[in-house]
């Protein structure tokens, strides 16, 4: 007998969270990563995105994303896992080694860290925006220059 797959609705609001809406409508909302869970998913992650967590670890990513009153630990195994799925694939999708993001905000920053703070709370899709605004301006100098 094959697995019935969870299927969720997924929306990406304008506010840096993604809302997940199951078939009865309910609805769980997760926000976005910034640099300061970098150290923390790191940590269970490890510099390998793809090697297999344990089920706990699942949970306190989720729990950590998790704006929503639902407690990610009142919900089956089942959809957990599936949850999680949609969070790597949309949320999870833009993490990187806390040691890369720092030499992106120092490249960002005019070879300074002066406005680090500033960064650590800006949610990683627009850190990954101003990345490739900031490739782009690169590139185009370069061009200029040639």
């Amino acid at each position: 007998m094959a697995k019935k797959k969870r299927n969720f609705e997924v929306v990406r609001e304008d506010n840096y969270t993604i809302s997940v809406y199951d078939s009865k409508k309910r609805d769980i909302k997760f926000r976005d990563i910034t640099g300061k869970d970098l150290e923390f998913l790191e940590r269970l992650l490890g510099s390998e995105e793809s090697k297999s967590l344990e089920l706990s670890h699942v949970i306190t990513i989720l729990k950590r994303l998790n704006i929503s009153e639902i407690e990610i630990n009142k919900l089956t195994n089942k959809d957990i896992v599936a949850l999680f799925e949609v969070v790597s694939k949309n949320i999870l999708c833009n993490y990187m080694p806390k040691v890369k993001w720092l030499e992106v905000c120092y490249a960002l920053q005019n070879n300074s860290f002066i406005a680090l703070e500033f960064f650590e709370c800006q949610p990683m899709t627009k850190v990954m925006a101003m990345i490739q605004v900031h490739q782009e301006a690169v590139e185009r100098l370069k061009k200029l220059d040639k």
